[in-house]
């Protein structure tokens, strides 16, 4: 029962994390929260387009874990 509890909080999370992952880098930049952006002299700015694409990719492994505890939840596997 926990695990398909645990299952539904992730993929819902994750398609969350997806869906408003614009938003949610927009906040971050409003906010202040941006990486490194110089680390020892060198330019390793991370733009946005890559935090978002890195925003979205944690919501899709939050969903692949979401079905797989699901899954286990469900007594399939």
């Amino acid at each position: 029962m926990i695990a398909l509890v645990a299952g539904l909080a992730f993929v819902a999370l994750g398609v969350a994390g997806i869906q408003y992952a614009p938003a949610i880098v927009a906040a971050q930049h409003r906010q202040g929260m941006a990486p490194f952006e110089d680390r020892e002299g060198e330019n390793t700015a991370i733009d946005a387009a890559d935090r978002i694409r890195v925003t979205k990719g944690t919501g899709v492994v939050f969903v692949v874990v979401g079905f797989a505890l699901l899954v286990y939840g469900s007594g399939v596997l």
